[in-house]
């Protein structure tokens, strides 16, 4: 949840410094068109904050991922071991519990 908080101030203020120092890049800000596109600026925040969260997303995802695999990969070879019978019932279900929690 904080992570998520950290996020959304650190997106606030990218597009306050993007808005506020934007217009001394460039052509004052006016573009070849006298004032510019409009509102054209709204639509490329949205693209760039389309492409963080993008980016963002796909990194939260890969890592919940890469994690759940080896939890489920461990409890794996738990079952294997006790199915075998190199476990006793006792030890396996004190490795699930660690495991699941």
């Amino acid at each position: 949840m904080e992570q998520k908080q950290n996020m959304w101030i650190g997106v606030f203020v990218a597009i306050a410094l993007l808005l506020l120092f934007g217009s001394f890049f460039g052509m004052g800000g006016y573009g070849m068109m006298g004032f510019g596109m409009g509102f054209g600026w709204i639509f490329m925040l949205l693209f760039w904050g389309m492409l963080v969260w993008l980016v963002y997303t796909l990194i939260n995802a890969s890592q919940s991922n890469t994690k759940q695999g080896r939890e489920e990969d461990a409890l794996g070879i738990l079952k294997k071991r006790y199915a075998k019978g190199e476990i006793s019932k006792k030890e396996y279900e004190e490795m699930r519990k660690e495991l699941i929690r």
